[in-house]
């Protein structure tokens, strides 16, 4: 028997030795959730235990002592079977007492009721130091018995008993051997650290701006947010804050600098820790606090949504007031910094019962997550300061307080119309940490200073942020900025170093944001800290630029050259170029910036023929790290005007004093501007840097004016004597902005000069309005550009600038080539108000193409031109080989299509609503369609007879209305045999891929074609992307309404390995498309109104309502948790194929809650929100540690309620399949052309 129980302990330790070694099976093992509440558990058994068994040890002891007095040893053997008795008593007494408390350890521990109620102590790893050192000194008082023991038991030895000394001695090795376990655990423990924090909802008072005028101009308040009256609130709100208390009373508040405002405290911590949360609800309803950025189980997420929960797991979904609830986060590996982000990184926490309404309450705070080992008594060790800003325009029209508000702060309460759109105007606050107009207060910092700034956006459509750094540069994510775009969900850091003292401007701008009052002012301070010296011996480059008033035709051919029909009368351009009795036309007076050639002004420097795309954009200015930019500015118009520049360093210049470089009519300016090293590139950035250059007299109408330029900061010597670019053949500058000319300081005049009766117009009629935003690129409308012409084969630097308002979204495509921009590969760069970047092209396709902006808005408003690639050297062939084939049997069929094909969820999701906000997009009533359209989608079938139609396996069910997903690689030839089984014409044509021809076919209905794409090192991942990245493919035959229609799917390049995979991760793939389907746009609008509408006759199709009904926020096609599929394991490598199409309320920031991924932007990042909008293309990866049901949304507020959300589902770990069966599998996907690699 003993043989056998030995036997059977060797094969036991054998195989723990054995998977001590087996690393890949136990590394991937996580902590549990709640670790230390479980150690406090077993260390509290073992407490019990060993108390009992010193006890007894103790009794053992004093009863062998006794014994021994009673004779000799050796002479008198009954002592020591008294002894042995006592201890065969000892032992019936402890296993008498194990059976007991492991009765009642066992049913303590599966009645999970009991113990998960069960909260932290306050200082839980100190209670865990002093109970770990009692059972230290308890074991050593058992290890001394034991040696006593040991004694005596040698003793009887010598006596001739020798049977038992073996086990005494073994059984002290046993204790000696749990003393060193305790002894490690101790020290394993020691390293884990607690954050907690208590933190209180409570309703408050909150004044947007605390002054009687604007404290950056100085100027009275604008009557339309801050004034009081009869139907205005005013500036001062109800609102809901997060308040931090220093203890379980809640009766004493901590502190927060006065610059967070109305944000929540800063919580934070580094991986490895646990933060507990004591969160308590002194509001008058319900709300939670939920994390971005850490892991949490179900019951700690702190958000409402249908998720498969139930009882205690829901108890965290919703704290009543006066309730209490407390949230456990662990901050683990994989939702820390990624190898490329800062060592601490920006998230936010906000309610989640409705996230919308929650925050507009104000319930929102930063939580910073930082490295291991890097946080210093709560803050980042490597900084002098730090700040954290939150932009947003927060509708206060959304906030469960604006009942309150309109009866406290409206003096006519009664007559208040809340759906009027002025007074809605009037509640949405365009604020910075809930400030408005400069009154953000101690935002300070020292000359040299090293400072964190910490950033993000929450909010609507309309919360598109530019945050531009006045005088300064920042690093973000390894490349040099001064503007940071923000959007809702947005978190960014970055770092600065000021190095010029004052006053200095921090702005939102976009148009409407400034106007709003979305600034604040930082103080840079001279503390006496070393600063680098610059060398005296400075070269200066000189620029002699003039602002002149002139009349600017946005299409000077009077024809659009995309459909060849005079400007005045096609269907698209003829809103913008009409000229009436009120309608201005197609010309515009403006005032540029012009060079000339000296300080006499009486001569322009010409532009060369490689200038003539630039239009109405100023010269361009160039500079190399080291040098002085010195502009002497002449204003020749009849207003005061200036010249702003980003990305340089203003030299005696301060926002205080900036008022005296506006230049009056008539008179000249000198501005000097240094580029020194801290300004120019970094490692990660091009070359050159694009920067822009405007007149801030009124950033605003200056801007709409038309006085805008580029300006390139390069590395030194990267620039020839001509100042071009010497690694590159040809440069161009491109400016996407829609020119509101409403806004233009010229307005009137334009009204007088062009207009043919001035005095009926109406410059508040929307339609007016409408025609004079002009959509252009560099002043030109529908192909009007000149001189966007370069070679085959040529490096080319395109130069791309954003200025405007909420809706200068660009999307700007480069039809049939593709670039590198951050160490990406891409084919459409987004573009906002104030931001730059440079790309890099080689085309490889001769022809002319198109680019323009994929904002369908903007598309169709004219923002396209066209370019020319020529084959300019015989030796510029493609010597390309494409010899790997694949087949793919796609068709154009036309479906009925169910947006909401189940409520459920919906109901549930908004339970909190009077009605649910899905009502009016699905409800289907007289006057509307309701959930169900006629849709045009691609279907894959198995052969060219298209008859036998390919059934969508599990895995990709989540497709829904997109196309097949077409995998490929390099230098791979794609053979689309397509079918047009629709009713009107149709084609299919991807992004990124090279054609033999710059024309997509057209597919009459009835009709095959065979479209050839070819997959060229140029499509395929640049160095900073993943391995697989991904295009969209759609119908080009009117691309806003095709695609609108429904036929749009995902084209998958990734780099070809000829190896198989070794890694026992299973791969999964999703491709979402983030899209609001806009069926007014449809082809099938009149159909789907006679057939879905109940009483078509009344439709009209210009009502606001109706209009807005048929927007369809979703994702692949479906609204409100009707994506189904999206299913993973834990431990699955998971590729989420991100798309954005559509148009300027397509501003999607996708949301997954319970986990982060990674993305690649030449670094590895890591974030759990990304950001998409119109020709956005991205590849995120993950790998899911949660199991559990959660939700994946877009974060912006308009489309969470109108349906943009799913969930998705993580699974217990799978089993591992062998070795063998996965090579197999591998090698049988590879020999089956037009599948899955």
């Amino acid at each position: 028997m003993m043989t056998a129980v030995g036997a059977l302990a060797t094969r036991a330790v054998g195989r723990a030795v054995r998977y001590l070694f087996e690393y890949n099976k136990w590394s991937a093992c996580q902590e549990p959730q709640n670790i230390v509440q479980w150690n406090v558990t077993l260390f509290s058994i073992l407490l019990v235990l060993g108390g009992i068994e010193f006890i007894l040890c103790f009794i053992q002891i004093i009863n062998g002592i006794l014994g021994g007095l009673c004779g000799l040893c050796c002479s008198h053997e009954e002592a020591w079977n008294q002894l042995m008795n006592n201890d065969s008593n000892g032992k019936a007494v402890l296993a008498t007492f194990g059976k007991m408390f492991e009765k009642l350890a066992y049913r303590y521990l599966t009645d999970y009721p009991a113990w998960s109620k069960c909260t932290e102590p306050a200082n839980i790893v100190e209670w865990n130091i002093i109970l770990l050192s009692i059972l230290i000194a308890l074991s050593g008082l058992q290890l001394i018995i034991c040696i006593l023991k040991v004694a005596a038991e040698l003793k009887r030895t010598l006596c001739g008993t020798y049977s038992v000394f073996g086990q005494e001695v073994h059984e002290c090795k046993m204790k000696l051997f749990l003393l060193s376990c305790w002894l490690a655990s101790c020290c394993c423990q020691a390293g884990a650290v607690n954050r907690e924090y208590f933190i209180g909802i409570t309703e408050t008072v909150w004044n947007y701006a605390p002054g009687k005028a604007n404290a950056i101009s100085g100027q009275l308040f604008a009557e339309i947010f801050l004034k009081r009256g009869p139907h205005r609130i005013g500036s001062t709100y109800k609102k809901a804050v997060y308040v931090q208390y220093t203890s379980h009373l809640y009766d004493e508040i901590v502190d927060k600098p006065s610059w967070l405002g109305f944000l929540g405290p800063i919580i934070k911590g580094e991986v490895g820790d646990s933060i507990t949360i004591h969160l308590k609800n002194f509001a008058s309803r319900n709300y939670t606090l939920h994390p971005h950025g850490v892991r949490y189980t179900k019951e700690n997420e702190g958000a409402f949504y249908p998720d498969a929960t139930k009882d205690l797991q829901k108890r965290d979904d919703a704290v009543e007031p006066g309730g209490q609830y407390t949230y456990t986060w662990d901050v683990t590996e994989d939702q820390g910094p990624a190898e490329a982000d800062a060592d601490c990184i920006t998230r936010a926490y906000h309610s989640h019962i409705d996230a919308p309404r929650d925050v507009a309450s104000g319930l929102v705070g930063p939580l910073i997550i930082c490295r291991k080992d890097t946080m210093k008594r709560d803050s980042d060790q490597h900084f002098d300061a730090e700040f954290i800003l939150m932009f947003s325009v927060v509708d206060e029209n959304l906030s469960w307080y604006l009942e309150d508000n309109i009866r406290t702060y409206c003096f006519e309460p009664s007559k208040v119309d809340k759906d009027d759109e002025d007074f809605q105007e009037s509640n949405k606050m365009h604020s910075i940490n809930g400030y408005m107009y400069g009154y953000l207060p101690n935002l300070t910092m020292c000359v040299e200073d090293k400072i964190k700034w910490h950033l993000f956006g929450m909010g609507n459509e309309a919360d598109i942020h530019s945050a531009y750094f006045h005088g300064q540069t920042l690093i973000e994510r390894h490349h040099r900025v001064d503007t940071i775009s923000l959007f809702p969900a947005t978190f960014i850091d970055a770092v600065m170093v000021p190095r010029s003292p004052g006053e200095w401007l921090l702005s939102c701008q976009v148009n409407d944001h400034i106007e709003g009052g979305m600034q604040a002012l930082f103080k840079v301070e001279d503390c006496k800290k070393s600063t680098p010296g610059h060398n005296k011996s400075i070269k200066t480059r000189q620029y002699f630029i003039a602002a002149e008033e002139t009349i600017w035709n946005y299409g000077p051919s009077a024809v659009n050259h995309f459909t060849g029909q005079e400007l005045i009368h096609d269907s698209e351009s003829h809103i913008f170029f009409e000229q009436s009795e009120t309608r201005i036309g197609g010309s515009y007076k403006k005032a540029i910036y012009k060079e000339y050639t000296d300080g006499s002004f009486t001569e322009h420097k010409k532009r060369l023929a490689e200038e003539a795309h630039l239009g109405l954009l100023g010269p361009v200015i160039r500079a190399e790290v080291g040098e002085r930019i010195r502009v002497t500015f002449r204003n020749n118009a009849s207003r005061p005007f200036s010249l702003q520049p980003h990305g340089v360093k203003e030299r005696m210049c301060t926002w205080h004093n900036f008022r005296s470089s506006h230049v009056s009519p008539g008179t000249t300016f000198t501005y000097e501007w240094d580029v020194p090293e801290d300004v120019g590139p970094t490692e990660e950035d091009p070359d050159c840097l694009t920067w822009i250059y405007y007149s801030a007299v009124d950033a605003v109408r200056d801007t709409s004016s038309g006085l805008v330029g580029p300006l390139l900061v390069c590395r030194k010597g990267t620039l020839l004597s001509s100042g071009k670019q010497k690694n590159v053949n040809i440069e161009f500058f491109l400016l996407a902005t829609v020119f509101d000319e409403n806004l233009s300081w010229y307005l009137d005049d334009n009204i007088l000069m062009f207009t043919l009766n001035p005095d009926k117009i109406d410059k508040d009629d929307e339609d007016f309005q409408e025609s004079n935003k002009m959509h252009s690129i560099n002043g030109y409308m529908y192909g009007n550009q000149p001189g966007l012409e370069m070679c085959k084969g040529s490096v080319v630097s395109w130069h791309l600038m954003g200025l405007g308002s909420e809706a200068d979204v660009h999307g700007i495509y480069f039809s049939e080539n593709t670039f590198v921009t951050k160490g990406t590969r891409r084919d459409t760069a987004n573009l906002f108000p104030h931001t730059a970047l440079t790309a890099i092209m080689k085309p490889d396709s001769e022809g002319v193409f198109e680019v323009s902006c994929l904002t369908t808005d903007h598309y169709t408003g004219g923002m396209k031109q066209k370019y020319k690639v020529k084959q300019c050297h015989w030796w510029n062939v493609d010597l390309s080989t494409y010899l790997h084939e694949k087949i793919y049997y796609i068709a154009a069929v036309e479906v009925e299509w169910d947006y909401s094909p189940n409520r459920t969820w919906e109901f549930e999701r908004h339970q909190y609503h009077e009605e649910s906000p899905g009502n009016p997009f699905l409800n289907k009533d007289d006057k509307f369609i309701g959930s169900k359209y006629k849709k045009v989608v691609y279907r894959e079938y198995t052969d060219q007879t298209f008859s036998t139609l390919k059934i969508r396996t599990k895995e990709q069910q989540h497709l829904e209305i997109q196309g097949p997903l077409l995998m490929s690689n390099i230098g791979d030839k794609i053979k689309i045999v397509f079918k047009n089984l629709a009713s009107r014409p149709y084609s299919i044509h991807a992004h990124g891929v090279k054609t033999d021809s710059s024309v997509v076919a057209v597919t009459n209905p009835g009709e095959t074609k065979i479209y050839v794409w070819k997959i060229p090192e140029r499509s395929s991942p640049e160095r900073g992307d993943s391995r697989c990245i991904a295009w969209a493919y759609h119908s080009t035959v009117d691309i806003v309404k095709d695609t609108y229609s429904g036929l749009i799917g995902t084209l998958i390049v990734c780099h070809r390995h000829y190896l198989p995979s070794f890694h026992s991760e299973k791969k999964v793939q999703f491709a979402l498309l983030f899209m609001v389907f806009d069926e007014n746009e449809s082809w099938y609008l009149d159909e789907n109104i006679k057939t879905y509408s109940t009483n078509p006759h009344l439709v009209d199709k210009e009502n606001e309502e109706f209009l807005e009904s048929n927007k369809m926020h979703a994702i692949n096609g479906k609204v409100f948790g009707n994506l189904h599929g999206l299913s993973m394991h834990v431990g699955d490598n998971v590729s989420w194929y991100l798309m954005g199409m559509g148009n300027e309320i397509d501003i999607h920031t996708v949301h997954f809650h319970g986990h982060s991924f990674n993305f690649k932007q030449t670094g590895v990042y890591r974030a759990d929100v990304f950001d998409l909008f119109p020709g956005t293309f991205q590849t995120v990866e993950m790998t899911p540690q949660n199991p559990g049901t959660w939700l994946l949304h877009c974060h912006v507020t308009d489309h969470i309620h109108a349906g943009m959300e799913t969930t998705y589902t993580v699974l217990p770990k799978e089993d591992k399949q062998s070795l063998f069966p996965r090579l197999f599998n591998q090698f049988k996907c590879k020999a089956k052309p037009g599948t899955q690699e």
